[in-house]
C-alpha cells in the first residue's frame, strides 16, 4: 500500500510548483469511500480485478473513492486493473492517482465484453502524480482498465485511485474536481492533427493491435481483419517473444527459399503472407477513416544474416477498395506499404512502394519513392517503424527507431476523396518470379501494430 494519502480535492487554478508538479489541496485525514466520492465518478464502487496483488492491497482499493488506500500490483510490467461500470456507458476521461509504483507507460484500454481489448489512449513518459487523460470522442463501453506496461522504482505499480468520467455535453474531457492534468497525460486520440513530423506529447494510440490469439474470432474482430485478398496462412505463425513489444506477441512469417509473389508460377516453395484489416469493422473506425491524416507504428524483427535477396515488401497503410490498391489493377485505392531493395551493392536499402490511382510507376506496378533513404537493420533486435500519411497533402513521411528518415511531399497527391482503409499486412519477396527471393529460408518477426490520426513515437 501507498503511504497514507487525503482525499482529493479541488486545486485552485494556477497552484503548480516552479517545477510545474500539480499541488494538491489537502483536506484533513483520510475520509471514508462514501464520503470521498467524486461526483460523475462511474467507477467508484465498481467491480475490479486485476492481473496481480501484491500483499496487504486489493484491485478494489483502487475504485473505492478513497485514496487511503491503494491497488499495488506484483513487481512486473505488464499489468492489468482492470473494471467494471456494470452497464455500457460513454466515457471521455480517466483520472489516475498514482502512488510512488507510477506508470511510466502505460494504456487505457477498453473493452464491451471484458475479454476483447481496444486501446483507446497510449502515455508514455509518465512522471506520477495524478493524470487526467482524455479519450477519444465516442467512446462506449463497459469495462475499462490501465493496461501498465513500465514502472516507476522496484515494487511494482501503485494506483491509490483509478476514476472513470463520462462524456459531457460538449464532448470535451470535463475536469475532474480530484485531479489536474500532470505534464505527461496524453492528449485525445481525436484531436486536431498534429502537423507532420511533430510527434504527438504522449505518443497517443487510437488502436493497437497485438497477436495473440492469432486467427481467432476475437482476435479477427479486434483487428477488423477480413478475408479479401488475404493469402499465405500457412506461413504464418503466433509466437512469443520476451523482448517483443507490446504484449509480447508476435508474427512469424516464413519466406521459402526462393519464394517470391503468390502470383509466382514458376517458385520451388511459398513465402510470405498478407491481409488487410478495415476501420469500418473497429468501433471508433470511422472517424479514423475520415481522418485528413493516419500514423501506421509497428515493430519489425530480423534475424543477423537475414537473406535479402533482390526485394521484398513490409505491411502499410491503403485506401480504397481492396484489389484496387496494389499490383496492376488500379482505381478507387491507393496503398503506402515499405519494401527492402537492393540497389547499388546494398541489400537491405529502404523505401515506400506507393500506388494511387494516378501513379503507379512506369510497370504500373508501384513507385518507389526514396530507394536507401534508410536501412532495415538485420540484427535480431526489435526495430519501430512508422509513417504518416496525409490524404489532403499527398505527403508521406517516415520515422525508423523514432527518427524521422524520408519525407516525400505531395508524393501521393490525389488520393483526397478516398478515405483510410487500415493495415495492408502484406509481405513477400519479389517481383513475380523465384529470381527475386532467398536462397535458403528465412523469416521475419512482426508486433505491436497501431494506428493514430498523429505521429505516436
Amino acid at each position: 500500500m501507498s503511504p497514507t494519502k487525503t482525499p482529493l480535492a479541488l486545486v485552485a487554478a494556477g497552484a503548480l510548483t516552479a517545477a510545474g508538479a500539480v499541488a494538491l489541496a489537502l483536506s484533513g485525514p483520510s475520509a471514508t469511500a462514501a464520503a470521498g466520492a467524486i461526483p460523475g465518478d462511474l467507477a467508484c464502487g465498481a467491480a475490479t480485478t486485476a492481473t496481480s496483488t501484491a500483499s496487504g492491497s486489493s484491485p478494489a482499493d483502487a475504485t473505492d473513492c478513497d485514496t487511503g488506500t491503494a491497488w499495488n500490483s506484483a513487481a512486473a510490467t505488464l499489468q492489468e486493473l482492470k473494471v467494471d461500470l456494470g452497464s455500457t456507458q460513454a466515457v471521455d476521461h480517466v483520472t489516475v492517482a498514482w502512488g510512488a509504483g507510477y506508470g511510466t507507460s502505460f494504456k487505457i484500454r477498453t473493452s464491451p465484453d471484458g475479454a476483447t481489448w481496444h486501446t483507446q489512449t497510449a502515455v508514455t513518459g509518465g512522471t506520477g502524480g495524478t493524470q487526467t487523460v482524455a479519450l477519444p470522442s465516442g467512446v462506449e463501453t463497459r469495462w475499462i482498465e490501465i493496461y501498465g506496461e513500465h514502472y516507476a522504482g522496484g515494487s511494482g505499480f501503485a494506483v491509490d485511485e483509478f476514476e472513470v468520467f463520462a462524456t459531457n455535453a460538449t464532448g470535451e474531457p470535463s475536469p475532474s474536481p480530484s485531479s489536474s492534468s500532470s505534464p505527461s497525460a496524453s492528449p485525445s486520440a481525436t484531436g486536431t492533427p498534429t502537423p507532420t513530423g511533430t510527434p504527438t506529447p504522449g505518443g497517443s494510440a487510437a488502436w493497437t493491435g497485438q497477436f495473440t490469439g492469432y486467427g481467432s474470432s476475437s482476435w479477427k474482430s479486434a483487428w477488423g481483419w477480413t478475408s479479401t485478398g488475404s493469402w499465405g496462412s500457412g506461413q504464418i505463425q503466433e509466437v512469443t517473444d520476451a523482448n517483443a513489444p507490446g504484449d509480447h506477441s508476435a508474427l512469424e512469417i516464413t519466406y521459402g527459399a526462393g519464394s517470391s509473389a503468390h502470383s509466382c508460377t514458376d517458385c520451388p516453395n511459398p513465402g510470405g503472407a498478407q491481409f488487410y484489416t478495415q476501420l469500418g469493422s473497429l468501433s471508433g473506425g470511422s472517424a479514423l477513416a475520415s481522418s485528413t491524416t493516419l500514423d501506421l507504428k509497428y515493430a519489425l524483427k530480423l534475424p543477423a544474416g537475414y537473406d535479402f535477396g533482390k526485394a521484398g515488401k513490409l505491411p502499410g497503410l491503403y485506401g480504397g477498395v481492396i484489389g484496387q490498391e496494389s499490383g496492376g489493377n488500379h482505381g478507387n485505392g491507393w496503398s503506402t506499404r515499405y519494401m527492402w531493395r537492393g540497389a547499388n551493392g546494398v541489400a537491405n536499402n529502404g523505401e515506400v512502394y506507393l500506388y494511387t490511382p494516378t501513379n503507379s510507376g512506369p510497370t504500373g506496378y508501384g513507385v518507389d519513392l526514396g530507394v536507401g533513404d534508410w536501412k532495415w537493420l538485420a540484427d535480431g533486435n526489435w526495430h519501430t517503424v512508422e509513417q504518416l500519411v496525409n490524404r489532403s497533402t499527398g505527403d508521406v513521411t517516415v520515422w525508423y527507431d523514432g527518427a524521422q528518415v524520408a519525407s516525400f511531399k505531395g508524393a501521393a497527391s490525389g488520393i483526397g476523396s478516398i478515405p483510410f482503409s487500415g493495415v495492408f499486412f502484406s509481405t513477400f519477396y519479389g517481383g513475380h518470379d523465384t529470381s527475386w527471393g532467398p536462397k535458403t529460408t528465412t523469416h521475419a518477426y512482426f508486433a505491436d501494430f497501431s494506428l493514430s490520426k498523429t505521429v505516436q513515437h
